[in-house]
């Protein structure tokens, strides 16, 4: 398992694979990734999340979502939470549901 005190010091990977988009951390040789779609130029479709089985699950998921939320923050970004970890990971954290859609009902057409 990976223990690091310093994970929120790595940086953030943008990738685009076979036409989907990732939000991506690199440790030591293992991946954590964050699937996601871009929603009418202002909102960022957050689907799903995949961590090395190598690296602590949780520490490293949440470490992952809480640089897409900063990073969200200064873009001015609008996130839907289409992942159970990520609806989780806000239900703990009030300081990020501002981030959160408020038209998620006509853009994904459903409630989250």
């Amino acid at each position: 398992m990976f223990y690091n005190t310093n994970i929120n010091r790595l940086p953030l990977v943008f990738k685009s694979n076979e036409g989907k988009n990732y939000f991506q951390f690199h440790i030591n040789g293992q991946l954590a990734s964050l699937e996601y779609d871009m929603v009418k130029d202002h909102c960022i479709n957050l689907k799903r999340l995949e961590i090395s089985k190598y690296l602590n699950r949780i520490e490293v998921g949440n470490a992952l979502i809480e640089r897409v939320m900063e990073y969200s923050l200064r873009g001015d970004f609008k996130i839907i939470p289409a992942n159970p970890q990520i609806i989780k990971f806000l239900k703990k954290r009030p300081e990020y549901q501002k981030l959160i859609a408020s038209e998620i009902e006509s853009i994904k057409g459903h409630k989250v």
